[in-house]
C-alpha cells in the first residue's frame, strides 16, 4: 500500500525523514537542555494507538513538524524554543549573521528586529550543519489587528528592522510574508508552534489575552539564508544575484545574469510586502491612502529611483505624525461580530489615554 493511501491512524504514526532526524537527536538535545515533544522520543508509541478511543486529530502527538524546524522546551526554565537546522555549506552566512546581530552593541539597539538567538548547537558528525535555537514566535498577522494604529506600528517596526539591517550593510534579500514574525507576548497560555490555533497542551483553543494596543508586541525579521553583510569598501555592491527570494515580481529578476544592487531590491520587496500582505485591499479603504505615494516610489521599476530605507523611514514618520486619533483608533477588520467589543475597548482606551499607536 502506498504511504499516501494509509488510513490516518497509520499515516500519522510514521515519522518522515526530516522528523526522523529530530528523533535521532532526541537524547543528545536532552543532554544539552532541550526537550523535544513526545512524538520524537525514540520509544514513542502514538497515543491513539495506546488508546483507540482517542480521536487522532485531538492528540497532540499527531502534529508533525515543518522542514528544518522543530520545537522544544528549554529544560532549565520550561520556555518554548524553536530549533532550526542550517546547512552552512549551502547557507554560509546565516549563522554568522545571526551571531553578529545578537552581539553588542547591535543587540541593544532598539531598531534591531532580528529574531533573538538563544544558542548555536554543533551536531556530532555533521561538520557543515548547525542548529540555531530561537524563541517561539507567531506569524505577524495572527491574531487579527484590532485598529489602524496597530497596523501603523507593525509597518513602523518592519521599516525600522530593515533600516537597522541596511545601516549595518546587511541586505536581507528575501523580505517576504513568511520571514516576518511576532513575539508571543499577546498570549499568556502557550500555543502550539505547529498548530497555533491550539494550546500547547492541546486542551483548548489558543486565544490571545491582549490586543496589540494593550500589550505592544515586538516584530522580528527572520531567515538570513540569502542575506549578505558587505564590507565598507564593497558599498554600494553590484553583483549577479540570480533569481532568488520569494518575491518573483522584483523587476531585477527579469535579468538575473546582470549585476544588481541588493539594497534597492530589499526596498521593492518591503513595499510589496506592505502593499500585498498587510494592506491587501485598496489602501484607501483601510485608512492608508496616505501611504500610496510612498509604496509606489518603493516599487519603481528603475531601482535607482527607489528611496533608500532612511528616506522611507523619514517619509513614513512624517505621514503618521499627521494622522488623527479617530482614524488610528478605528476598527481594522470589518467583521460586525467584532464591532461591539472593539467599541468597548476604544472607549476604555480614550478614557485611560492609552496611545492609539502602540508604544
Amino acid at each position: 500500500m502506498d504511504e499516501d493511501d494509509l488510513p490516518a491512524e497509520d499515516y500519522f504514526a510514521i515519522l518522515g525523514p526530516q522528523e526522523a532526524y529530530w528523533r535521532d537527536k532526541y537524547e543528545w538535545l536532552r543532554k544539552l537542555g532541550y526537550q523535544l515533544r513526545p512524538r520524537y522520543r525514540p520509544d514513542w508509541i502514538p497515543s491513539w494507538k495506546l488508546n483507540p478511543s482517542l480521536f487522532i486529530f485531538s492528540c497532540e502527538d499527531s502534529v508533525t513538524q515543518h522542514g528544518e524546524l522543530c520545537d522544544a522546551l528549554r529544560i532549565s526554565d520550561g520556555s518554548q524554543v524553536m530549533l532550526k537546522t542550517v546547512d552552512t555549506a549551502t547557507y554560509p552566512c546565516e549563522v554568522a549573521l545571526m551571531e553578529y546581530l545578537n552581539q553588542e552593541p547591535q543587540k541593544s539597539d532598539r531598531r534591531n528586529h532580528a529574531v533573538p538567538l538563544i544558542d548555536v548547537l554543533y551536531p556530532p558528525d555533521e561538520p557543515s550543519r548547525r542548529i540555531i535555537v530561537m524563541p517561539v514566535c507567531r506569524m505577524w498577522d495572527s491574531p487579527d489587528f484590532d485598529t489602524v494604529g496597530e497596523v501603523v506600528d507593525c509597518i513602523r517596526q518592519l521599516i525600522e528592522g530593515v533600516q537597522f539591517l541596511h545601516a549595518n550593510r546587511i541586505a536581507h534579500r528575501d523580505l517576504a510574508y513568511g520571514n516576518f514574525m511576532m513575539d508571543s507576548s499577546l498570549f499568556t497560555i502557550p500555543f502550539h508552534p505547529f498548530m497555533d490555533c491550539e494550546r500547547l497542551d492541546y486542551k483548548g483553543t489558543a486565544r490571545a489575552k491582549y490586543t496589540r494596543t494593550q500589550k505592544r508586541p515586538r516584530y522580528y525579521i527572520i531567515d538570513y539564508g540569502f542575506s549578505v553583510r558587505y564590507e565598507e569598501n564593497e558599498m554600494p555592491p553590484s553583483e549577479v544575484m540570480g533569481a532568488y527570494g520569494s518575491d518573483r515580481s522584483v523587476p531585477e529578476h527579469a535579468s538575473p545574469d546582470e549585476p544588481h544592487n541588493p539594497f534597492p531590491v530589499d526596498i521593492y520587496c518591503l513595499g510589496n510586502l506592505i502593499r500585498r500582505e498587510i494592506l491587501k485591499t485598496k489602501p484607501e479603504k483601510v485608512g492608508f491612502g496616505w501611504m500610496v505615494p510612498l509604496i509606489k516610489d518603493m516599487m519603481r521599476r528603475d531601482p535607482s529611483r527607489r528611496p533608500t530605507i532612511d528616506d522611507v523611514a523619514l517619509r513614513y514618520e512624517a505621514c503618521i505624525a499627521l494622522l488623527k486619533p479617530a482614524l488610528l483608533r478605528s476598527r481594522w477588520t470589518q467583521s460586525w461580530t467584532k464591532a461591539i467589543p472593539h467599541l468597548a475597548r476604544k472607549l476604555r482606551f480614550i478614557i485611560t489615554q492609552t496611545p492609539p499607536i502602540p508604544t
